[in-house]
């Protein structure tokens, strides 16, 4: 179940409090646990949900510039599934009022010639307005493990496009999926989203 309906477990008549309580405890618990790990439990009852919008963990703030910070995972495995031309959408994330989406896809290089990873993000819906925000993109790598920016610019966003980096890591997608690529850590890939808006 998503947070979201995890929230309404709480407050439903079905359960009573303590029941529900316990049970929204553990179903956060697993989540938890799911994203500090690879793999899942093997005595645990839960079973990490298939997700249509991949989850992500989001920092905002109103001061002193709006700004969020968007963290995101991809384990090797649904990294390798986006293999040849495949895509993987995450959960929205709200700044100036509107939502946002960030996209991770296998994907054509700028000159067509090799494969690679591409992490973009676009508005919603388009808006009536529009208003400039600084991106970066940065990723955890061996052997520091430190959040490394990848990729920094600004855009103006109407709504309705998306844009980004073609090429995050600027190597080709057999490097980034080698053995030793220095982008996996204990099977998983660490992004990190910023956002600032500027006034």
């Amino acid at each position: 179940m998503t947070c979201r309906k995890l929230e309404k477990v709480l407050i439903c008549d079905d359960f009573t409090h303590k029941a529900a309580s316990k049970l929204v405890f553990e179903a956060l618990f697993f989540k938890a646990q799911q994203s500090l790990t690879a793999s899942a439990s093997l005595n645990s009852r839960f079973v990490e949900r298939a997700y249509k919008y991949r989850p992500v963990k989001v920092v905002e703030f109103e001061v002193p510039r709006q700004q969020c910070v968007v963290y995101l995972d991809l384990k090797r495995e649904e990294c390798a599934a986006l293999f040849p031309s495949g895509r993987v959408k995450f959960q929205t994330f709200h700044l100036c009022g509107w939502k946002f989406l960030l996209l991770g896809a296998c994907s054509l290089n700028k000159r067509g010639t090799s494969r690679c990873f591409e992490l973009a993000v676009g508005m919603k819906k388009k808006s009536s307005g529009s208003f400039v925000v600084d991106c970066e993109f940065a990723a955890r790598s061996r052997p520091a493990k430190e959040f490394v920016t990848k990729y920094k610019s600004h855009y103006t966003f109407t709504g309705g496009t998306f844009v980004g980096t073609g090429n995050l890591f600027k190597v080709t997608w057999s490097k980034f999926m080698a053995e030793d690529s220095p982008f996996f850590i204990n099977g998983v890939l660490h992004l990190k989203a910023e956002f600032t808006v500027r006034h």
